[in-house]
């Protein structure tokens, strides 16, 4: 052996390299491995992807159960709050109308024995259309006093102003008596549109032909319209209760008295009370010639003639007997002559708002009547 490795060195010397070089890779392919794996890692891998498939689609199905359920009860109660809830919170409960008197009478007297409630003075207010403050700096002004006087409004007291549900409160909590102007009319037609009810209709005292105003259709973009669905049922029951023309029992004119009445346009001279058109007395501001039998709401008409003036030409003649008193014209303003009182003083545009008191004076036994006008600014 020491003779071969006397004899051939270098073929040792490359053997034995060469072992060395497989020991040292050994080496290092164990310490690799040993890098790589540990203690926790699996000897075998087995893999889950079929469990987390299974877990993942089973998951799934019970959210879409929980969503639907969610979704289905958050729809009911949707649809529960907007049947039930909110229309009885923002749309009032309907009632029906009733016919509109035609004729009433004031059931109050200058005089006792009379029966009716005895008063000092009646006081008569022009279309408030909705001015609460200026309503009530007049009602101030003529020192009103519920138990001694009668506030009669004449009319077109809602609408166009600012708050017309104030100046109606006012009304109802105050008992105070009223006519029906043509805007209360187009409201209850509003109202009765809304709700589905039958149109307001009149009760005559003598049967006769009537007829009516149409109103267009409805839409939230008119004011009245938008009113008339707020009405609670107390609002709607005071309107349809106000008449069409008020007797008013005596009233002065000139130096003596003759019969009143109340009405928010005016009356025809030709036709006795009971045959008037209560649609003429909503809406009339003028007769037409030659005959002056036929109203319109136009003052500038063809051969229209204020129905005031004709009325007054009258003298006092039946069936023009009485003396009117009246709103609606705020185009001609405060008008007072013998036999006709106007009293749309033009509080919507901005200028002023009309009483007329009438008071009783004894004397000598006997009851003198007495007529004074106040305003306010409006």
């Amino acid at each position: 052996m020491s003779s071969y490795v006397q004899e051939n060195p270098m073929r040792l010397r490359k053997a034995d390299s060469s072992k060395l070089r497989r020991r040292i890779q050994y080496i290092h392919s164990l310490q690799k491995l040993n890098s790589i794996m540990d203690e926790s890692t699996p000897l075998v891998y087995h893999s889950d992807d079929e469990y987390d498939s299974y877990h993942t689609v089973k998951i799934n199905r019970r959210t879409k159960v929980i969503l639907y359920t969610v979704v289905g009860l958050l729809g009911f109660i949707t649809l529960w709050v907007f049947t039930m809830v909110l229309p009885s919170y923002y749309i009032p409960q309907a009632v029906s109308l009733k016919p509109i008197n035609h004729i009433s009478q004031l059931n109050v007297s200058f005089e006792t024995g009379q029966g009716r409630k005895q008063v000092k003075r009646i006081i008569m207010i022009g279309d408030i259309h909705g001015h609460y403050d200026e309503f009530r700096q007049l009602l101030r002004k003529v020192e009103y006093n519920k138990k001694d006087d009668e506030l009669l409004v004449l009319g077109d007291f809602v609408t166009k102003g600012p708050d017309s549900f104030k100046v109606l409160d006012y009304l109802i909590d105050h008992k105070i008596e009223c006519i029906l102007g043509n805007h209360e009319y187009y409201v209850l037609q509003y109202y009765a549109n809304f709700h589905a009810l039958d149109q307001p209709s009149f009760h005559l005292s003598e049967t006769q032909p009537s007829s009516h105003i149409w109103i267009d259709g409805a839409f939230n973009d008119d004011p009245e319209y938008l009113f008339s669905k707020k009405l609670q049922p107390h609002h709607v029951k005071y309107i349809n209760h106000c008449s069409v023309i008020k007797e008013l029992g005596m009233v002065p004119v000139g130096d003596g008295v003759a019969p009143g009445v109340a009405v928010h346009a005016g009356l025809r001279p030709d036709l006795k009370l009971s045959r008037q058109d209560p649609i003429d007395n909503l809406e009339m501001r003028s007769l037409i010639g030659p005959f002056y039998n036929e109203t319109t709401s136009d003052p500038n008409a063809p051969f229209a003639k204020s129905w005031s003036k004709i009325y007054n030409s009258k003298h006092g003649k039946a069936p023009a007997e009485y003396v009117v008193y009246y709103g609606h014209d705020a185009g001609r303003g405060l008008k007072l002559k013998e036999y006709t009182k106007g009293l749309d003083s033009g509080c919507d545009k901005g200028g002023k708002l009309t009483a007329v008191v009438i008071s009783s004076n004894k004397k000598k036994a006997k009851i003198r009547l007495e007529e004074v006008t106040v305003q306010v600014d409006c």
